[in-house]
């Protein structure tokens, strides 16, 4: 409807304008809202007050010429208010049009964009030899919710995990493997991955300390990176010991890829890149270095290659950003990298640039993660809170709450997960398991909850056999709370399309707190199980029905469990 309407208005203006009522412009941009207030109708346009001047009138003025234009659609009311705004009331027979179409199965699917694409999302990009902390968390639940997203509105869409297995942090780890567990039988320990993180900051602090370290560690890096079988065979060793590890949590959050891109690899393609982007002189030799000078862009420099000859970040996305577009035919390519990385990702879109590659390439960024009260986490400290740590806490806790769940894992994901979405990507979280487990406020157990009183509302029906098929009575009368919880049924395509544009997933936790608030409300005002009114009762039992599949596709889309039972 708001596509319609925005199309509606755009035709009304060239009539005035073909009419000559209003003198030739260019046409805006025109958008239709949801206003604020409902009581001011399902949309509202403000397009009278951005072309007043060019149209040479008063806003009140081309807001009347334009709602004579409109009045004749399919609306219950048009009305235009100060200082210019028209507002559109839908008529009844909307409501239950909406309501039809997803008790048909046609809604869930009915967001698809004129603007199908082939995308790549890249997210998680974790570190072998490092542990997987809650950070990552958040980075894997954006880019997972946005992946579903835009499948959703159907674009093709290609999941990618760029995983981080060379570099100056593996050297570490190597070396604090070699120089302080050489004796050790590694095989027997249990969690290898939790290890693998523990010997990096170890090895990390031992080096701070000690700077006579320094030389011992940059000797083996300089092996490393040679080639040394030893050495080679112990990183392919460890770096699987990771993998597993990942492949773990991927697993349990119920999280797959469809490509994996490795450092490793892409450092090679970067090199045999290196000479041409010298030619072209978007990079440039400097004391032995190998630098993008972008100060005349207002980026700085940035260092691809050390002095001392080890290739850095930029060296190995500069070839990966190429490859997937040239190797997977994608229309965009989103990176969901957190906001440190801002700097770093406008260099590299700069570099590519100039080099003669553009393509469209969007970072997706977020902020930091800690636990309430908790400093910020760093792998070097070694303050890093395990992801598994928080799912395993976070479970136990559930367990105590809801002593009854059939599957407390399911909502114990699902209070993480809903607890990191709801916040917008520049906002930084405290994280605080108390909160996210609690059943009345803005948490997963929360929207969770209504999905399962939902379930046990339809199988009390059954039990009474109050039958609730076929398609809703067009005439009937509805209640203002029915309307309501319809009209927050009909935002959920919107919305969908708003995110494929701005990437903002935490305004689909949002609306699934919204869309529960409004079944509870409608739950709470209006008898559903009437045995003495069925006919209503049916009637109502179908708004139920549809509120369920849009609150469990909402959930879906998050990658939450919809429990049928708490």
């Amino acid at each position: 409807m708001k596509a319609i309407l925005e199309n509606k208005i755009r035709e009304a203006l060239a009539g005035l304008q073909g009419a000559g009522t209003l003198p030739a412009f260019d046409m805006p941009d025109i958008r239709v809202e949801r206003p604020k207030d409902e009581q001011f109708g399902e949309y509202t346009a403000s397009i009278a007050l951005a072309i007043a001047k060019q149209a040479q009138k008063s806003p009140m003025e081309v807001a009347e010429l334009l709602k004579e234009k409109l009045a004749s659609l399919d609306f219950e009311k048009v009305e235009v208010v100060q200082p210019g705004h028209i507002n559109f009331y839908l008529p009844s027979g909307y409501f239950q049009k909406v309501l039809a179409s997803v008790l048909q199965e046609k809604y869930p699917a009915f967001p698809v964009s004129l603007k199908n694409e082939k995308v790549m999302v890249e997210y998680s990009q974790p570190n072998t030899h490092k542990e997987f902390h809650i950070g990552h968390l958040r980075n894997v639940f954006i880019g997972s919710t946005l992946v579903n997203v835009l499948r959703k509105t159907g674009d093709v869409v290609i999941a990618a995990n760029y995983i981080g297995d060379t570099g100056t942090h593996i050297a570490k780890c190597l070396w604090g493997l070699v120089t302080f567990h050489s004796g050790e039988n590694l095989e027997v320990i249990s969690d290898k991955a939790e290890f693998l993180g523990k010997v990096y900051s170890e090895a990390t602090q031992k080096i701070e300390e000690n700077p006579e370290y320094e030389e011992a560690f940059k000797a083996l890096q300089q092996k490393f990176e040679a080639g040394d079988p030893e050495l080679a065979m112990l990183w392919e060793k460890t770096k699987g010991w990771s993998m597993d590890e990942f492949q773990k949590i991927y697993t349990e959050l119920g999280v797959s890829f469809d490509e994996y891109f490795f450092e490793s690899i892409e450092e090679e393609a970067g090199k045999k890149l290196l000479p041409e982007l010298l030619e072209k002189g978007v990079v440039e030799k400097s004391d032995g270095a190998i630098i993008a000078n972008l100060e005349k862009y207002d980026l700085g420099v940035l260092v691809l290659v050390r002095q001392d000859g080890s290739a850095l970040y930029g060296l190995k996305d500069i070839p990966l950003a190429k490859k997937k577009f040239e190797q997977f035919g994608i229309d965009r390519s989103i990176y969901v990298v957190d906001i440190r990385q801002n700097l770093y990702l406008k260099q590299l879109f700069k570099i590519l640039e100039l080099y003669g590659f553009h393509e469209k390439m969007i970072h997706c960024g977020y902020e930091f993660v800690a636990l309430k009260g908790g400093e910020s986490m760093s792998s070097r400290k070694g303050n890093v809170i395990p992801a598994r740590v928080l799912i395993d806490e976070t479970i136990t806790k559930v367990t105590s709450q809801f002593p009854e769940s059939p599957d407390p894992e399911k909502i114990a994901l699902g209070a993480i997960r809903f607890a990191m979405l709801k916040h917008g990507a520049g906002s930084r979280i405290e994280f605080d398991i108390e909160e996210s487990v609690r059943l009345d406020g803005a948490t997963g157990p929360y929207v969770q909850y209504a999905y399962a009183r939902i379930a046990s509302i339809l199988a009390k029906a059954a039990e009474k056999n109050i039958s609730f098929s076929g398609q809703p009575v067009q005439d009937r009368v509805l209640e203002e709370k029915e309307k309501d919880l319809i009209r927050e049924i009909a935002k959920f395509s919107e919305l969908l399309l708003e995110i494929r544009e701005t990437y903002e997933v935490h305004k689909l936790a949002h609306y699934a707190l919204r869309l529960a608030d409004r079944f509870h409300s409608f739950y709470n005002e209006c008898k559903v199980v009437d045995e003495e009114n069925r006919e209503v009762s049916g009637e109502r039992l179908k708004l139920v029905f549809a509120a369920q599949k849009v609150l469990g596709e909402a959930l879906g889309l998050m990658g939450i469990a919809a429990p049928e039972k708490m």
